[in-house]
């Protein structure tokens, strides 16, 4: 994880080892379910000593509301970077109805566990964006006008792919000039081998390989796909020949020149036990705009898309929009505002849990000595 740190006013940064999580579940009392990044391990639990991060998340008011998010949570968001010039990476954000706040979950290059508790999605999101977005330009030309067969944005992106692959053999080969023609049976051949290499060097095989799920797609290419994409400006064509036209040419340019790197993710609800993706987006981003494409699935079973080449302003707007829609999908009523619900114990008031400053384990009222490790209770 790179970039600026979120301000301490809208949020709470936390670091904790791996072995921290293991008491994590047994000082929340969590079981955890299937949508956590966490297994809980007792033996490891047992033969571990708790660092000293973890005492202090135990003291602040926000553990169990943290303990919540990280280990059973109702939505959990799961990031993937990758192809350009960006690092492998994956991260989380974690949601519980009962909350309108926002954890996220990170592990650094040291291997530590970094938890960012947001006030909520729009916080979120401003930082997000700050951190992997770029500033982009205003006024981009709309390259899918609607909602198209995943078959279109797969030979679009091989068209633009296809541009990059012979404008860099063409300096191999000291050329001058770019070879854009090329036969039906090659597009096919070359959009088959991309796929096949899962190689994120390349825009095609890159959005299936870091957008979680996007795998299972149901893809039958046809050659109506091939003449959508004629019809989008990407090629032409003349009986068994295809040449590359001018929006293969502008957007190939813009790959090569300014790619800094995509990012997929995929939103995952659990509804009666079960886990259910609700939705897929992957973002391409250049100096130029943020390619964002969205995913949805029509009634026979078929994935459809949306694209929009967006600034970070505007892509502020739809995320927090898309985000607060994910909200709705899994809370009815709506969730709760508040940071932390109200304990029911006769006043509304919940007592407030000691632990063992040693080992992390509650320590039970009117007790002096730790029953896990001894020690004595100040």
């Amino acid at each position: 994880m790179n970039g600026e740190q979120p301000t301490k006013e809208s949020s709470e940064v936390f670091k904790l080892t791996p072995t921290d999580i293991d008491h994590l579940f047994k000082v929340s009392g969590r079981k955890g379910n299937s949508l956590s990044p966490f297994r809980y391990d007792a033996e490891k639990a047992s033969s571990s000593t708790p660092s000293e991060a973890f005492r202090a998340l135990i003291k602040n008011p926000k553990f169990q509301q943290i303990g919540r998010r990280l280990l059973e949570p109702d939505l959990r968001i799961e990031f993937h970077n990758g192809g350009g010039v960006a690092t492998d990476d994956k991260y989380f954000a974690l949601l519980s109805t009962n909350y309108k706040s926002v954890l996220a979950q990170f592990v650094n290059s040291e291997g530590d566990i970094l938890l960012i508790l947001f006030s909520d999605w729009e916080t979120l999101v401003k930082w997000w964006t700050g951190v992997y977005a770029s500033k982009g330009m205003g006024g981009y030309q709309t390259v899918f006008p609607n909602a198209m067969g995943i078959e279109v944005l797969v030979c679009a992106l091989n068209c633009i792919d296809i541009y990059r692959r012979s404008y860099m053999e063409s300096m191999l080969d000291y050329r001058a000039g770019v070879n854009l023609s090329l036969t039906t049976q090659d597009f096919v051949s070359l959009l088959k081998r991309s796929l096949a290499s899962k190689d994120k060097r390349w825009l095609l095989p890159t959005m299936f390989e870091i957008t979680p799920g996007l795998k299972n797609s149901s893809i039958a290419l046809k050659p109506e796909h091939i003449q959508q994409v004629k019809e989008l400006g990407f090629v032409t064509s003349h009986e068994e020949a295809l040449t590359l036209d001018e929006r293969s040419k502008i957007m190939g340019t813009e790959f090569i020149t300014s790619w800094m790197g995509s990012i997929g993710c995929q939103a995952t609800a659990l509804t009666n036990g079960e886990e259910r993706s609700i939705s897929k987006v992957f973002m391409a981003i250049t100096s130029f705009a943020n390619h964002l494409v969205s995913f949805e699935t029509g009634a026979n079973g078929e994935t459809r898309f949306r694209h929009q080449a967006s600034t970070a302003p505007e892509i502020i707007e739809k995320l927090v929009k898309w985000m607060e829609e994910l909200q709705k999908a899994i809370s009815n009523p709506a969730p709760r505002t508040k940071t932390e619900a109200p304990a029911k114990n006769g006043n509304n008031s919940a007592p407030k849990a000691e632990f063992c400053t040693q080992c992390g384990t509650e320590i039970r009222p009117g007790k002096n000595f730790c029953n896990n490790c001894g020690k004595a209770v100040k």
